[in-house]
């Protein structure tokens, strides 16, 4: 997950800080994104085959107040057999981590700028076996993708742009991929509604975690390709929450999984 943007991206990560400061929305047209993404929510297919709206889920907590650990130095094949065990004896084919998580497992150097962590969840975590296929919510193209290789980075990583009606322009994120996902891909490729186009990655090449999918919603790419921030520093919550929204605004789960304010 990257520390670092190109200049002009720079510029206006401080133009959202300074709109943010004066008590507007920091990312200008995030309320019309969010509102179309909200209107069409019964439009968009489930990206995983369970329909999310109504199978069953377990959903984990992984902040400090949590008793589930996943990443930093434990064992992922350990985590993976717990959480599978977990989900079986729950009858749920899919485990979820939540939006706005403050997670301990992002404490470490690799996740700190200027001293404090970037340990906030920018996106939501939906955990079933490796080479589970994902699908497309809605029609798009490949905008970037890149194996981000790196321990507790993203591993293989596919980032769609879509364009579904005049000025509403957004991007989603699927991260800890199989390698073989990134085949074939190109850089404006359509992939339509429902289709199959990526697969859950396992450990070590989705970045060692247990097998999972990272979903997310961006308004703004900040200049990246085929990587960008799943988590924000607890004191620029508000901004990059108004770049990166819920993404249960397209998932659809009647469940509750969003952190409280302070990412409990």
């Amino acid at each position: 997950m990257p520390a670092t943007m190109p200049i002009n991206a720079t510029k206006r990560l401080q133009t959202y800080h300074d709109r943010h400061a004066r008590g507007l929305e920091p990312f200008e047209n995030a309320a019309l994104l969010r509102d179309w993404i909200s209107d069409h929510g019964d439009q968009f297919h489930s990206v995983v085959e369970c329909d999310l709206k109504r199978c069953p889920k377990i959903v984990y907590d992984f902040s400090a107040n949590g008793d589930v650990v996943i990443g930093g130095t434990s064992d992922p094949a350990r985590q993976t057999e717990i959480m599978w065990q977990q989900l079986a004896a729950a009858d749920a084919p899919v485990g979820i981590g939540r939006y706005r998580e403050d997670r301990v497992c992002y404490q470490s150097e690799q996740f700190k700028n200027d001293g404090e962590a970037r340990s906030q969840h920018l996106g939501i975590d939906l955990f079933a076996a490796a080479y589970t296929p994902v699908f497309a919510p809605l029609d798009g193209v490949v905008h970037s993708f890149a194996d981000n290789n790196l321990h507790l980075d993203y591993g293989p990583t596919i980032i769609l742009q879509h364009e579904p009606a005049g000025g509403v322009r957004f991007y989603t994120l699927y991260g800890h991929l199989s390698r073989p996902s990134l085949e074939g891909l190109y850089k404006g490729k359509e992939i339509r509604a429902g289709e199959l186009f990526c697969r859950f990655g396992d450990f070590p090449i989705n970045g060692d975690w247990i097998p999972h999918l990272h979903f997310q919603i961006i308004f703004d790419m900040l200049g990246r390709e085929g990587d960008y921030f799943g988590a924000a520093k607890p004191s620029e919550w508000d901004i990059w929450t108004s770049i990166c929204p819920d993404p249960n605004l397209m998932l659809q789960m009647p469940e509750n999984v969003v952190a409280s304010r302070d990412g409990k």
